[in-house]
């Protein structure tokens, strides 16, 4: 009987199968990495537009602290008309309250609602440049409500809300606040009944 020598095999080109699944692993590597460094910038900066917003918000918001109650007021001429978000967006957003109902009778000088140095009580809408360098536009609502509660007095209810504008253009809300100033807290001037 004769034994016939073990088959050879041809190992040719079998670097080049292993390269190129080595290199296929590492390319489905490499891509999640991208993707993941992307989606963390584009993260970061949703935050830093909402931290910003949150800081415009609550600056607006400290405003009315400071001030006196019968100074808690709109001046007319500020708030928006027609198809403005200021003036719609109550109708899709019940937090947001209508323009019809607010409080008014303040005065501001004109264009103090555009690019102010500091926050404006008065302006219904401004156009303010974050500390972060970009816009954004500050809306304020005050309405007199009427807490639910026997025997409560109207408060005058502060709304702040803050879109950003990239480009120019209005975008959605990124931050909102709201306060009730009652005038007997703190104590108003004597006279007043509470």
């Amino acid at each position: 009987m004769r034994h016939s020598p073990p088959p050879v095999y041809d190992e040719s080109g079998s670097m080049l199968v292993e390269l190129l699944i080595a290199m296929t692993c590492l390319m489905v590597a490499i891509g999640a990495l991208v993707s993941t460094y992307a989606s963390s910038a584009i993260s970061l900066r949703h935050q830093a537009t909402e931290g910003t917003a949150t800081t415009l918000v609550d600056r607006q918001i400290e405003l009315y602290n400071t001030l006196p109650y019968s100074s808690i007021a709109l001046d007319a001429t500020t708030i928006p008309s027609g198809s403005d978000p200021y003036v719609t967006a109550h109708a899709s957003d019940p937090t947001i309250p209508s323009s019809a109902g607010e409080v008014t009778g303040a005065t501001v000088t004109a264009g103090s609602c555009t690019s102010p140095t500091v926050p404006q009580p008065s302006c219904a809408t401004q156009t303010v440049t974050g500390p972060d360098g970009n816009q954004y536009r500050v809306d304020t609502y005050i309405v007199s409500v009427t807490p639910a509660t026997s025997g409560s007095r109207a408060v005058k209810q502060v709304s702040v809300m803050v879109r950003d504008l990239p480009g120019g253009v209005l975008g959605g809300i990124r931050a909102r606040g709201q306060s009730a100033y009652d005038q007997c807290n703190p104590p108003s001037a004597a006279g007043t009944s509470c």
